[in-house]
């Protein structure tokens, strides 16, 4: 038998008939990015949600959760603790501005059930910069109940403003070598406990795995290194089993969150970026209570952007709920390099009675915009859940809505036909391929979106019946060994973190708007 070697060019969003919509898309915002860039149009804030291509300022209507004053601290309803990595001490109390505390850890773990922990400006890495923050002990082994605190990032050193664009508080590591989240949160009742809920709050922190994780570097002659064209950071993320022969940058591989959480009681998450997080942006557990997840930045997340389960027994599944809204979603990658699975925006899990998903953009997104996943074992319990998703913008998915069930093929939804869908009501109005919108377009980092809109995977399988591991398989009756390899132009690639803040308040009440 003679050695053959067979090779496939595939364009991953160009692949199938359900992304013909996201193909015409990406064709025309790689034009306006292109003529944009060309006339040197400026962001603007607000953005067109007609038909037209101006953008216009304007100012949308958010709930209550989303009024943030800028210069007003919220009223706690415990004590409350200051942090400033700039003019804080390690050895204050944290109970006022001028005596803040140095370490955001230290101050979680001094702080008690109500508690609230406004943070300055800085870069917040835990105790001696281990480069994580923790509330309870992560793991499936951990008996902690944690606590309810609520942690408010974005002021100034001396806490006279709070400005989240301005005053970035974020945890960002560098050289760390660590396989838990940037920040977990247990906040959990004993069992049996029937008193109040407390509330678990996490707003304007930005969470980056990108100055850690493993990377090519970037190369733009070298296929193997994934880099899709000059001015994007890297070539493509290095899974942990990955040893391309090339040069790399970063420093670790694993596994891991970005915000992980097993909770319960009053829950919100808002105002935040989740930026290179390689291994979820939010990955959590939902006990009886409520959870909203609003107003924050996913972009090139890995695995999924949000994922949220509940973790209650079926009798308490109709006590937990879920809102996912005003979030802007972008680039969510694959589990692995060769896009066999993963790569969701948003999904829709079990153990939840009431998930509400609306006024989101979803762009770009590797797998699928929405994933409505599995079916409750309990075929009560999944009658009864309702997963609303209505009032969503859509553009340059490989798919927008995803059914996905044990034992049963997947399903492509395009934004246009979701009413159609069983499993998504009784809301289900207003989704729709996303308007022209100059202002967003130009918000998104030009080389990293170009670099998309060309993503091509090249795949190469080569057999030689002559090998050495082939001769000695045949003489024991083994099976034969070919090799594959799978090179994408582009594949998790790491995007800038400072230009994810600009993505605030580009469009009129869909995706983040700007925090007040």
């Amino acid at each position: 038998m003679k050695a053959f070697r067979i090779t496939a060019v595939v364009a991953l969003i160009l692949s199938t008939c359900a992304a013909v919509n996201a193909q015409v898309n990406l064709k025309a915002l790689k034009e306006k990015a292109q003529n944009a860039a060309k006339k040197g149009l400026e962001n603007v804030t607000g953005g067109n949600t007609g038909t037209g291509s101006s953008a216009t300022t304007s100012t949308s209507p958010l709930s209550g959760a989303l009024k943030n004053a800028a210069s007003a601290l919220p009223a706690p309803k415990g004590k409350t603790f200051y942090v400033s990595a700039s003019t804080g001490s390690a050895r204050a109390d944290g109970l006022s501005a001028s005596s803040a505390m140095k370490d955001l850890q230290k101050a979680i773990d001094t702080a008690e059930d109500n508690d609230i922990i406004y943070v300055a400006e800085g870069n917040y890495l835990g105790n001696l910069d281990r480069g994580y923050i923790e509330c309870g002990k992560f793991g499936s082994s951990s008996t902690s109940l944690g606590k309810f605190i609520s942690i408010y990032g974005g002021y100034s050193p001396d806490f006279s403003e709070r400005n989240i664009i301005k005053y970035v508080t974020k945890i960002q590591p560098v050289d760390q070598k660590f396989i838990v989240p940037l920040f977990n949160i247990n906040a959990r009742r004993p069992n049996g406990y029937t008193g109040p809920m407390g509330n678990v709050v996490v707003d304007g922190l930005v969470f980056d795995f990108g100055e850690n994780n493993l990377y090519c570097k970037a190369n733009v002659n070298d296929p193997i290194t994934g880099t899709p064209n000059e001015g994007v950071l890297t070539g493509r993320f290095i899974e942990p089993d990955g040893a391309p022969n090339v040069p790399k940058v970063g420093y670790s591989n694993g596994d891991e969150y970005g915000l992980h959480l097993d909770v319960e009681g009053n829950v919100r998450i808002s105002n935040c970026i989740f930026v290179n997080c390689r291994d979820y942006g939010i990955c959590a557990l939902m006990g009886k209570g409520h959870m909203e997840i609003s107003n924050n930045i996913f972009i090139s997340c890995r695995y999924a952007a949000c994922q949220v389960r509940g973790n209650t027994k079926d009798a308490d599944i109709p006590l937990v709920s879920l809102d996912f809204h005003h979030n802007t979603v972008l680039f969510t990658w694959t589990r692995t390099k060769v896009f066999e699975d993963m790569g969701q925006g948003f999904r829709f899990m079990n153990g939840i009675r009431t998930i509400n998903v609306h006024n989101n953009i979803f762009g770009c997104n590797s797998n699928c915009a929405v994933e409505r996943v599995f079916y409750e074992s309990n075929a009560a319990l999944e009658k009864e859940k309702v997963s609303n998703l209505y009032d969503n913008y859509f553009f340059a998915n490989r798919r927008d809505l995803e059914l996905a069930a044990p034992g049963v093929a997947t399903i492509s939804v395009p934004a246009a036909r979701i009413e159609e869908a069983e499993q998504i009501g009784p809301k289900f109005e207003g989704n729709m391929e996303m308007p022209e919108n100059e202002a967003f377009i130009n918000a998104i980092d030009k080389a990293y979106l170009e670099g998309f809109m060309s993503l091509t995977i090249i795949s190469s399988q080569s057999y030689n019946a002559n090998s050495a591991a082939n001769q000695v398989n045949r003489l024991f009756g083994l099976n034969q060994q070919g090799s594959e390899i799978v090179r994408p132009s582009m594949y998790c690639n790491k995007y800038p973190w400072e230009k994810a803040k600009d993505l605030f308040g580009k469009v009129a009440n869909y995706g983040a708007q700007m925090p007040e």
